[in-house]
């Protein structure tokens, strides 16, 4: 049921019907029901219900296309005004660290030593043991 609730991208729609309509699953803002004429944010999942023969909902617009949905994941939306330096506009964006690959092994098969950390000077510590 997940799977075939499932949708990509975001888009604005409008409620086509004179009455109050009652989704399948939360719209963007988590709302069920729908107002006459009110326009909501859904996914795809909603544009089955744009074409004939339901015809309940009317596309409005696109927030963000479904194809790009795995690219957006990496981008950090800011609220922070645009930008612009004598180089163009500035994109904020969220690197992923690139952390190095050693080789457990050196050339000669010798496994090499990793240095000890300590994670804690406690280790009980924020444990409570209750006697029963």
């Amino acid at each position: 049921m997940r799977s075939d609730m499932a949708g990509k991208g975001m888009f604005i729609f409008e409620n086509n019907t004179d009455g109050d309509l009652t989704l399948p699953k939360p719209t963007a803002a988590g709302v069920k029901k729908v107002g006459p004429r009110q326009r909501f944010q859904g996914d795809d999942y909603f544009m089955a219900w744009v074409k004939p023969p339901l015809n309940l909902l009317k596309y409005i617009e696109t927030v963000v296309p479904a194809n790009t949905e795995k690219n957006m994941e990496n981008k950090l939306i800011l609220d922070q005004p645009d930008m612009v330096t004598e180089r163009g506009q500035v994109e904020h964006v969220v690197r992923q660290p690139q952390v190095p690959q050693q080789p457990l092994n050196d050339a000669t098969g010798d496994v090499q030593k990793q240095p000890e950390v300590l994670l804690t000077e406690d280790p009980l510590d924020g444990v409570e043991i209750i006697l029963g």
